[in-house]
C-alpha cells in the first residue's frame, strides 16, 4: 500500500504526454478544417484591377447608342481572370459594352440573344446559373462563408448590370454567359452573333453583332490556377 501513491504518480506521468498529444490534435483539428476552407471558391480578380481589353471586340454604332462585344475563347484568359475555365464547364462568356450617346437606356429591360451559324439560339445563363455550373465542374464543396462572400461579390461585379440606367455619356459593361449545346461542346465554336435588344424612349431597339469564329476546341482539359 506504500507504493500505491508512487505507482499512480508514475502512472500519471507516463500518461501525461499521450493525453497532450491527443489534446494537441483534437486542438489541431479545428484549425487544419478552418484552413481547409478558409479561401474563396474561386479567387476572382477585381474587374477595376484588370478590365477586359477592348482591342478584340467587334464594335456596332447607333444613333443612340454604341454597343461591342466580344466572345472570350481563350481558356488561360478566362483562369487568369476567374481562377476558373467556364468553357470546361459548358460556358461560352461574352463581354459587352454599351455606350448610352443621347437616350437613357433602362438596363432592365435590355435583352441578349446569341446565336451560332445555324440560327440556334444559346440559352443564357443568370449569374448564379453560372456560378452553380463552376462549382460543379470543379467539384467545389467546402469554403468559408467570409470567402464565399468575397467570391460572389466579385463575380456578381464582373457580370453585365441587370438593373439600373446610364445616361448620356454613360456606360454600362459586363460578363454574360450561355450555354453551350451539349452537342457542339466538342466542337470548334464557328461565327457567333449577338442581339441587344433595348427599350429607348419606348421604342423597341435590335442591334445585331456579328462575332468572328475561332478554331479552339471549347472543352480542353479542365484548368485552374496553381495554388
Amino acid at each position: 500500500m506504500a507504493f500505491g501513491p508512487r505507482s499512480n504518480l508514475e502512472s500519471l506521468v507516463r500518461a501525461a504526454p499521450r493525453r497532450w498529444r491527443q489534446r494537441a490534435a483534437l486542438g489541431l483539428l479545428p484549425l487544419a478544417l478552418t484552413a481547409a476552407c478558409a479561401r474563396e471558391p474561386f479567387r476572382v480578380r477585381p474587374t477595376a484591377d484588370y478590365p477586359v481589353p477592348e482591342t478584340q471586340a467587334v464594335a456596332v454604332a447607333e444613333a443612340d447608342y454604341a454597343a461591342r462585344a466580344r466572345v472570350l475563347r481563350d481558356g488561360n484568359e478566362l483562369v487568369d481572370r476567374f481562377d476558373a475555365n467556364h468553357l470546361t464547364a459548358g460556358m461560352l462568356p461574352v463581354y459587352v459594352w454599351l455606350d448610352c450617346r443621347s437616350t437613357a437606356i433602362d438596363l432592365k429591360s435590355a435583352r441578349f440573344r446569341l446565336r451560332d451559324a445555324s440560327g440556334q439560339a444559346w440559352r443564357r445563363l443568370s449569374g448564379r446559373q453560372s456560378e452553380k455550373r463552376l462549382m460543379k465542374s470543379y467539384g467545389i464543396r467546402a469554403y468559408s462563408v467570409d470567402g464565399y462572400r468575397t467570391f460572389r461579390a466579385r463575380y456578381d461585379e464582373s457580370l453585365f448590370p441587370a438593373a439600373g440606367a446610364r445616361g448620356p455619356g454613360e456606360r454600362a459593361d459586363g460578363f454574360l454567359f450561355f450555354e453551350i449545346p451539349r452537342a457542339r461542346r466538342d466542337q470548334p465554336i464557328g461565327d457567333m452573333s449577338l442581339e441587344i435588344e433595348l427599350r429607348l424612349a419606348g421604342k423597341r431597339r435590335v442591334t445585331r453583332i456579328e462575332l468572328p469564329a475561332s478554331d479552339m476546341i471549347t472543352s480542353p482539359a479542365a484548368e485552374r490556377a496553381q495554388e
